[in-house]
């Protein structure tokens, strides 16, 4: 019995840690690379394939590359691979840091063609 449910427990545990959107704290961490900007909502899809809107606003922190070299909103291109922690306000989730990281070299070419 204590087999089965050691087994059980961890495999939620790790379920939850495989997914590219999780919560820390009061705040909700969105993993994935950039689809689009629209105005100052950026859209990353993640892992699996899902869509999630997050709102930039002037108190969102954007940084870049392993030494978080201060970065701003034209840095933020389709491709770009990106680590959000972000707040929940009301229905929507909020920017509070943005760390940019380096697409994948075919991914990074795509984006920037179109393909």
């Amino acid at each position: 019995m204590r087999g089965a449910i050691g087994v059980l427990l961890s495999l939620v545990i790790f379920g939850f840690g495989a997914s590219s959107t999780f919560a820390h704290g009061n705040e909700i961490h969105v993993i994935g690379q950039i689809a689009s900007m629209e105005g100052k909502v950026l859209t990353v899809k993640t892992r699996e394939g899902k869509s999630i809107a997050v709102e930039l606003t002037d108190q969102s922190e954007i940084s870049k590359g392993k030494e978080k070299e201060p970065a701003t909103v034209a840095d933020l291109m389709p491709g770009e691979r990106v680590v959000i922690h972000a707040r929940k306000a009301g229905e929507k989730l909020q920017a509070r840091t943005v760390q940019i990281g380096k697409a994948k070299a075919a991914e990074a070419g795509k984006a920037k063609t179109g393909s």
